[in-house]
């Protein structure tokens, strides 16, 4: 994926327009006008070549992560810890771009990542969204807890 794929593969996502601040992670280096590639009245922070997660210490926290021709570069369990550092500390969703076949896709759904479909890509996407990996659960509410319906009937 090159960041002059990103307009369409941000357009698909549900939630781009919601989103104001950006993080992407790359190994090639941002283009001169990048603002053109995000929506308007948006923060965008670009990282190149992070090598491990201790070179992302001083991050913000963003809305969405973008990672592309990263993980490639890097040894399997520092990219391990980068995809689980960026989903638990520094974005609310990571949308990850695989070239190869580095990662397998059961080890990126063991992290929490669901692929993707796009036909303007050039590899495999995988997005981290909690609201698509942990799905509300109605009866997992404060209005359903301890059974309310036997609060005036019995006493504990």
């Amino acid at each position: 994926m090159t960041p002059q794929q990103l307009p369409s593969v941000l357009d698909v996502l549900a939630k781009a327009n919601e989103e104001r601040t950006y993080l992407v992670v790359s190994r090639s280096e941002p283009p001169p006008p990048i603002e053109q590639f995000f929506p308007v009245d948006s923060s965008v922070e670009w990282l190149c070549h992070v090598h491990s997660v201790e070179d992302m210490v001083a991050v913000e926290r963003a809305d969405l992560s973008i990672v592309f021709d990263q993980l490639e570069h890097m040894e399997k369990t520092n990219a391990v810890h980068l995809l689980s550092r960026l989903r638990d500390q520094h974005s609310k969703r990571v949308l990850l771009h695989c070239a190869d076949q580095t990662h397998s896709k059961q080890e990126l759904m063991a992290l929490g990542f669901i692929e993707q479909k796009h036909p303007s890509s050039d590899g495999r996407l995988f997005l981290y969204d909690p609201d698509l990996f942990f799905p509300r659960r109605d009866w997992n509410t404060p209005d359903k807890w301890a059974n309310p319906e036997n609060f005036k009937k019995y006493r504990w």
